[in-house]
């Protein structure tokens, strides 16, 4: 049963953040019965609240019919409104979409515009709605998640909650007969020409026959599966987070390691989508673990980089380092650690780590400069007298891709006087006419 208080009940169990009085909403009202009950009931509480409706305009004058009710409830309520008026149809053809998707994009878009930080938008989605959304997930193939339905709350890109959700159509059918609520029908609904109303008008009155709790069941179905969810992706977090090490900055997981859970879509989804990945691309991303060297795959965001016996996962954040160093001594803080200047009077006892830079300090104009390393550069490594392109010296290296993308250097003007981390170049090296040494220690990320 559907009423006020224990709409209220409901309301405090599942979004105890959201307190009615310190909250702004936004409802999104068609005019049907399910977001005229919810309007009634937030405005029955007292909430601050502004109704939002979308013309789509797809049914002619029953479109605006619509809109007319709205206001007119809207007004009747005293309660402010925001209608957005769109052609469907002209969007749908000019980005090559279906009416449906196209109809969400810009009803989404609209509330997404429409929020303030403190905003909340609320919509009318009750059990019904999530028995047709499971089914079609179900019958379409799906994984867990897809099996929980439509969830209570969201808040990324929009901060949306659904507190119908429990209450199936008929109670809030009473619910608006009991308060003498007036809406209107879509006509658009009584036809199966949607995946959705044909099972919502076909499938699941046939199933009701034999169940006729289905709709409860699944509510109660989807609840339970959103805690086994809960405890899955704790598991397989936990599982990855143990496997992960950084190495000179760079996120890896041993292949070994992944071996443990290859079989497993679950793990593997669970590692990957946080990536940008899609659940397709699970059985690709496991050949990638016997791929040759160098092999990746990529997402907007991220690549996953066959390296050795590792997987590399590294942004694609292409922005690149230019830091301009002003003084001779002191720490300079980068992305992948920090570098560490002295400067000495004279020649120390030479570290031969490759961390470890002693350059001429006399040959320096300051300020010198640090910099991610480009595909132009050319140096003169410590020893030969001839110049040389970095890009050959690095791939001589033999080191994996993404740690040969982070590879900085240190430069007077266009000269490089150290490739950081491996090897100074000739001509700023010391010698015994050199009265003062710049020395720089490079500690790495760990």
């Amino acid at each position: 049963m559907l009423t006020l208080e224990n709409f209220t009940k409901n309301w405090e169990k599942k979004f105890p953040a959201l307190t009615i009085k310190s909250t702004h909403f936004f409802i999104a009202v068609s005019g049907g019965v399910d977001s005229i009950v919810l309007a009634h009931l937030l405005y029955s509480m007292k909430a601050n609240m502004t109704m939002a409706h979308v013309n789509f305009q797809l049914r002619g004058e029953e479109s605006d019919r619509d809109e007319n009710f709205v206001r007119d409830f809207a007004a009747k309520l005293n309660v402010p409104l925001q209608v957005h008026r769109v052609d469907t149809l002209k969007y749908a053809e000019l980005y090559k979409m279906g009416i449906q998707e196209a109809a969400r994009e810009i009803r989404y878009a609209w509330f997404e515009s429409l929020l303030k930080k403190q905003d909340v938008l609320l919509t009318a989605h009750h059990a019904d709605d999530q028995t047709e959304t499971v089914l079609m997930q179900l019958f379409r193939g799906t994984g867990l998640h897809g099996l929980t339905g439509i969830p209570h709350r969201r808040n990324d890109v929009l901060n949306l909650a659904r507190p119908l959700l429990p209450f199936t159509k008929e109670q809030i059918k009473s619910y608006a007969n009991e308060h003498e609520l007036q809406f209107v029908e879509d006509s658009s609904n009584t036809k199966d020409d949607y995946t959705r109303n044909l099972i919502r008008n076909k499938i699941i009155p046939q199933i009701q026959a034999v169940y006729p709790n289905v709709n409860e069941n699944i509510f109660y179905t989807a609840e339970k599966l959103k805690e086994a969810e809960a405890i899955v992706e704790a598991t397989v977090t936990s599982f990855w987070k143990k496997g992960f090490k950084t190495k000179k900055g760079i996120l890896t997981l041993p292949i070994v390691y992944w071996n443990k859970v290859k079989d497993n879509a679950t793990y593997t989804w669970g590692l990957i989508q946080s990536y940008g990945f899609k659940p397709t691309q699970i059985t690709e991303i496991h050949k990638l673990l016997e791929a040759n060297n160098g092999a990746y795959m990529a997402t907007p965001t991220h690549r996953f980089i066959k390296f050795k016996e590792e997987i590399q996962i590294v942004s694609n954040d292409t922005s690149k380092e230019h830091l301009v160093i002003y003084v001779g001594e002191g720490t300079l803080q980068t992305k992948n650690g920090s570098l560490h200047f002295e400067l000495l009077d004279k020649i120390p006892k030479v570290d031969p780590s490759s961390n470890i830079a002693y350059l001429d300090a006399t040959k320096l104009d300051w300020p010198i400069l640090f910099r991610t390393w480009q595909s132009t550069d050319y140096f003169y490594p410590l020893g030969h007298p001839k110049k040389k392109k970095l890009n050959h010296f690095l791939g001589n290296l033999k080191l994996s891709p993404a740690i040969k993308e982070q590879v900085a250097i240190i430069s007077v003007g266009d000269k490089i006087c150290w490739v950081v981390g491996h090897r100074i170049d000739d001509r700023f090296k010391i010698t015994s006419n050199t009265t003062k040494v710049l020395k720089i220690t490079c500690l790495d990320k760990s």
